[in-house]
């Protein structure tokens, strides 16, 4: 009598415990976004609060966050301007449009420092993590209510993920949103098993090694932007992505928003981030329709559309943000569109 051949047992049974081994592997627990809001000074002791901050920190020449002021009088503004810088960056993102624009318009600006970021190689990067990004973003936010009655939230790339964040969590503060090329989809080898079974381990290995090194093709790029990212933070910015950018998160957008980013046709476009994805999210937005406004660029040919560092054409992102303040947020510029400001402090 003949029996059914068993050779496949042991493969099966090996098979079966690789599963088990799989899905009882550690899995990462998923961020505490509080939000509790943070404890500040008031007005007249906000700047030496911020430097305190930024004392302690061991930052490159000129990273530091800083109020840039209307004017001499350092005094409360009708809209201040909040601005977060993306990922591995600086103000210099974002600059000098984040400068002047708010100049045009007589407004002050905090330009804002991520946990980890504009630090001397060493610790460049180290402390930064998904919770600590939000807590900095809701610092900023707060740092804008004092220095202004209505907030705008001015960022670019990752920047743009807090910024969203914040305008969901918070939208009764948040008077407009000024996004360039935002970060709302994690498109880094591994991330979709960031959250499962191993995907620490495996998205450290996708950062392939502890530490990558970044170079810039810009001489002046290397003291305003990182240079060495560590793989947890690029672990840390995969969970921050995954985390809120989500449906739930759009859909709770209301106030007037801008998005811009670098296209110029199929092939040459942003590739920093997914920007494919934008029109659907801005669809998502319950912002009235005459209210939100989605721009692609062709000249700026970078990811920074706004840096002087990187942009081939800033000021044409200059105009496209002077136009959205005046024409939709009703704001009353005091300056030509293509002003630039004397800012001393920068």
């Amino acid at each position: 009598m003949k029996y059914p051949s068993k050779w496949w047992i042991v493969p099966g049974a090996l098979l079966a415990v690789a599963a088990a081994a799989y899905f009882m592997g550690p899995a990462l627990d998923p961020p505490e976004y509080s939000t509790t809001l943070p404890k500040l000074p008031e007005l007249g002791e906000l700047e030496d609060f911020i430097q305190r901050r930024e004392r302690d920190a061991p930052t490159r020449q000129n990273n530091e966050a800083r109020i840039v002021w209307a004017d001499a009088t350092h005094a409360v503004t009708e809209y201040a301007f909040v601005y977060l810088h993306g990922f591995g960056a600086s103000y210099r993102d974002g600059f000098p449009v984040n400068v002047n624009v708010p100049a045009i318009f007589g407004a002050n600006v905090y330009l804002s420092r991520w946990s980890g970021h504009g630090l001397l190689p060493d610790d460049a990067l180290e402390l930064f993590t998904a919770e600590r990004a939000w807590e900095d973003a809701k610092t900023a936010l707060l740092i804008g209510q004092r220095i202004g009655k209505k907030v705008i939230l001015f960022s670019t790339s990752t920047g743009g993920t807090l910024s969203l964040q914040l305008a969901a969590t918070y939208p009764e503060r948040v008077h407009a949103m000024i996004n360039i090329g935002p970060n709302v989809e994690d498109d880094q080898p591994g991330a979709s098993l960031l959250m499962s079974p191993w995907g620490h381990e495996l998205a450290h290995l996708a950062a392939l090694g502890q530490n990558r090194k970044i170079t810039h093709d810009e001489p002046e790029a290397a003291q305003y932007f990182d240079t060495i990212y560590p793989a947890e933070a690029l672990v840390q910015l995969q969970i921050l992505v995954q985390t809120t950018m989500r449906d739930t998160t759009f859909e709770s957008i209301e106030c007037p928003v801008l998005t811009l980013y670098y296209k110029e046709n199929f092939f040459q476009k942003d590739q920093h981030v997914e920007v494919t994805r934008l029109p659907e999210i801005q669809d998502l937005f319950v912002t009235p329709e005459d209210k939100k406004q989605l721009i692609t660029l062709p000249t700026p040919k970078s990811h920074f559309m706004a840096s002087d560092i990187k942009s081939e054409d800033w000021m044409a992102t200059q105009r496209v943000i002077v136009e959205f303040c005046r024409s939709v947020l009703g704001m009353e510029p005091l300056h030509s569109v293509d002003y630039v400001a004397n800012a001393p402090c920068l």
